[in-house]
């Protein structure tokens, strides 16, 4: 087994999405930076480095500010906007990511062989 490592990785650009996406929910959601900030427990400087992309993101990190925006924390990490809003549809809804996957896999099937 290789240890192979994708070269193509680069941790600032990802830092930097991820806190856009950060700063997009919060306004969405009609939260100041202090606001948030607040409901975090952390300060605001702290979170304003989040969405900045100079300040590293612990997993926990994003997961308590997913929760307090009443996101999924994976959608923070998904692009495109569109894709990342179906994920917040499927966040706890054990039903519906069941119907979604059985289209999903509804899709892949191989078709009818076509006719001579």
């Amino acid at each position: 087994m290789t240890d192979e490592r994708p070269s193509s990785i680069n941790e600032a650009e990802i830092a930097a999405a991820v806190g856009h996406r950060i700063a997009e929910a919060r306004v969405a959601a009609g939260l100041t930076l202090r606001s948030l900030a607040a409901r975090l427990g952390v300060d605001h400087s702290t979170l304003a480095g989040y969405e900045a992309g100079r300040r590293p993101l612990r997993v926990t990190q994003l997961i308590l500010i997913a929760r307090a925006l009443n996101m999924s924390p994976a959608a923070m990490l998904i692009d495109p906007p569109e894709a990342a809003a179906v994920v917040n549809q499927l966040e706890g809804n054990l039903e519906r990511a069941l119907q979604v996957s059985y289209i999903l896999d509804t899709l892949e099937l191989p078709g009818p062989e076509p006719q001579p």
